[in-house]
C-alpha cells in the first residue's frame, strides 16, 4: 500500500488510480458519479487516488476545478487511501498556486507535470522544478510524460532536482523508455519512489525497482492491478506475468481513443453511468465500443 508519514519519509508505492472526471449531460463535473468511481476502485484495493491527471482530464478543466476535483476526493476518501492532487499548469506561478492549496485541503502530495508546448532546455526545467518545489512546503511527486506534454525529464536532471530539493518524493514516469526508467532508478532508487505510468510496462518496472504503477486500466480493473503488484511482492512470477498481459489487452483496446472517452464508456458498460467528455474529446463510436466490450469480456469482467 502506499505509506503516508513525514515529508522526508513518504514512500510512495502500490497501485495508484489516475481517477478519471466523470461529466454530467450538461457538461458539468458529475461529482456524485466521481464519488461513486473512487468507491469502486478503492473497494477493489487500489493504494491511492491521483486527481487531475491525463486520465482524469486536466486540459479539459480549469484551474478551479482541478481543484475541486481534488477537494471532492479528499473530502469522500476522508483517509481510506492517500490523494495525489495534479496541478497540471504551464506556469510556475499556476503551479505554485496550485500545489499549496493541495496542500490547505489535506492532499498527501502535488502532481507536477513538466511543461508542456514549449520546448526548454534541461537547465530551464530544472529551474522550473527547483523554484515550484522551494516554495511549496509539502510532497511533491514529479510527472514524466514526454509522448503528450513534448518535454522529458532526463536521467541527469532528475538526479540534479533531487539533490537540490527535500520535499520530491517520487516520480511518475509514462515516458514508456524502460532504459530511462532503469536509469532513474540506479541514479535515486534509493532516494525516492519510482512510479510507472504504463500499464503494459508494470511488471517489467517492478522487476527492475520500481515502487509501484499508476495505471489507467484501475479506473475500469482494479483488481487486476492490484493483483499483479500483489502476485509480484508475493513472489508469484507466473500468476504476476498472466496478468500482465490482461493488462495489455486492455491497455490495446483503449489505445487510438483520447482519454478520457475510452474509460468513460468502460465504466458505462461495467454499470457506472457517465455522459460523453467535453470537446475536443468527442465520445466513442461503435466500432472502438465493440473494442472495449470484447476486451473486458476477454479478462472477464463481462460475461
Amino acid at each position: 500500500m502506499v505509506v503516508v508519514a513525514l515529508m522526508s519519509q513518504l514512500k510512495v508505492k502500490g497501485c495508484i488510480c489516475p481517477i478519471v472526471t466523470p461529466f454530467a449531460s450538461d457538461g458539468s463535473i458529475d461529482a456524485k458519479a466521481f464519488r461513486t468511481i473512487i468507491d469502486y476502485v478503492v473497494e477493489r484495493g487500489i493504494h491511492g487516488i491521483f486527481t487531475a491527471g491525463t486520465v482524469g482530464a486536466f486540459y479539459l478543466l480549469t484551474p478551479e476545478e482541478r481543484k475541486k476535483v481534488g477537494e471532492i476526493a479528499i473530502d469522500h476518501l476522508n483517509g481510506r487511501v492517500p490523494v495525489f492532487m495534479g496541478t497540471g499548469g504551464i506556469t510556475v506561478r499556476e503551479n505554485i498556486d496550485l500545489a499549496r492549496h493541495a496542500k490547505d485541503v489535506g492532499a498527501d502530495a502535488a502532481v507536477i507535470l513538466t511543461p508542456y508546448y514549449v520546448k526548454v532546455s534541461d537547465e530551464e526545467l530544472f529551474q522550473y522544478f527547483i523554484a515550484i518545489a522551494s516554495a511549496v512546503d509539502m510532497p511533491i511527486i514529479l510527472y514524466n510524460n514526454p509522448g503528450r506534454a513534448g518535454v522529458n525529464i532526463s536521467p541527469s536532471v532528475l538526479e540534479r532536482v533531487i539533490s537540490g530539493t527535500t520535499n520530491v518524493v517520487a516520480i511518475k514516469d509514462s515516458g514508456g523508455d524502460m532504459s530511462q526508467f532503469e536509469e532513474y532508478v540506479i541514479q535515486v532508487g534509493n532516494k525516492i519512489s519510482m512510479i510507472m505510468g504504463k500499464d503494459e510496462l508494470m511488471l517489467a518496472a517492478l522487476t527492475v525497482g520500481g515502487n509501484g504503477v499508476v495505471s489507467a486500466i484501475s479506473n475500469m480493473a482494479p483488481e487486476l492491478v492490484t493483483d499483479l503488484y500483489n502476485s509480484f511482492m508475493k513472489g508469484d512470477m507466473k500468476k504476476a506475468l498472466e496478468t500482465q498481459y490482461k493488462l495489455i489487452v486492455l491497455k490495446k483496446a483503449i489505445a487510438g481513443s483520447t482519454y478520457p472517452a475510452p474509460i468513460l464508456e468502460a465504466l458505462n458498460l461495467l454499470g457506472i453511468k457517465t455522459s460523453k467528455p467535453r470537446l475536443p474529446v468527442l465520445p466513442l463510436n461503435n466500432e472502438q465500443k465493440e473494442k472495449i466490450r470484447k476486451a473486458l469480456k476477454a479478462v472477464g469482467k463481462l460475461p
